[in-house]
């Protein structure tokens, strides 16, 4: 009778070793992949909208050209200029983005964005559970950003009177800084460091990353690996 309730027993703790270990298995497989996704995304480092003209191939739809620019690594210790004002010093830095090298272009119309801006709060704004945006901090700073960030309006900019009055190239220059620089704040508030430091992470985080890949990266035949250096995407 003993032996018996002890084989048992061993076949029990058998079992729940096997289950213990798939569940540890699963859980840090979901850890790598968040993993890969945030350091995938912290090297994108910026997007700067250099350039933008009007499409026969989409009906006249005027495409805006976005370059990508990935985090540069530290080369030796940092150079400091001895006497450097601050106005000479930004003047310095700003001459040195501008010599950069884009690793990526891409080409979207303003209903992308758009469509961007839509999918990414389908993702925050959870239906099933209107309190996770509340104690969310991260679903919370990118649901802000999505409602009450400076994304261009809806504005009719094409037409006759549009183009002849000058509307149209005066709307679609407000639009193209206002999209750069809703596309870099939405980057920044993406990014997410608590896997670096073992915080619970929000599934969400992975979602948006893929968007985010999709819109700057994937749409241009690349991916990021898991140093951040771009490869071909299969195709």
């Amino acid at each position: 009778m003993g032996s018996t309730y002890t084989a048992a027993t061993d076949d029990l703790d058998g079992e729940s070793r096997h289950s213990l270990d798939l569940e540890l298995g699963r859980r840090l497989s979901q850890l790598s992949d968040s993993a890969k996704f945030a350091v995938g995304l912290n090297q994108i480092q910026r997007v700067a909208i250099r350039g933008m003209y009007d499409s026969p191939e989409h009906d006249g739809a005027t495409m805006y050209v976005v370059n990508v620019y990935l985090q540069r690594a530290q080369k030796g210790l940092p150079t400091s200029k001895t006497g450097e004002s601050m106005r000479a010093r930004k003047r310095r830095l700003l001459h040195e983005q501008d010599a950069e090298r884009p690793e990526c272009q891409v080409q979207h119309r303003y209903s992308d964005f758009r469509a961007l801006r839509e999918k990414i709060c389908e993702v925050v704004d959870v239906k099933d559970d209107q309190m996770h945006p509340v104690w969310c901090s991260y679903c919370n700073r990118v649901l802000w950003l999505m409602t009450f960030g400076g994304f261009p309006s809806r504005f009719p900019n094409r037409g006759v009177v549009a183009t002849y009055s000058g509307w149209h190239r005066l709307l679609t220059n407000s639009r193209r800084h206002k999209l750069e620089q809703f596309i870099n704040e939405l980057l920044t508030a993406a990014k997410d460091e608590s896997y670096r430091y073992g915080d619970t992470q929000c599934q969400r985080f992975v979602m948006i990353s893929q968007l985010l890949q999709a819109f700057l990266v994937e749409s241009h035949g690349q991916t990021l690996s898991w140093s951040g250096v771009f490869t071909m995407a299969a195709g």
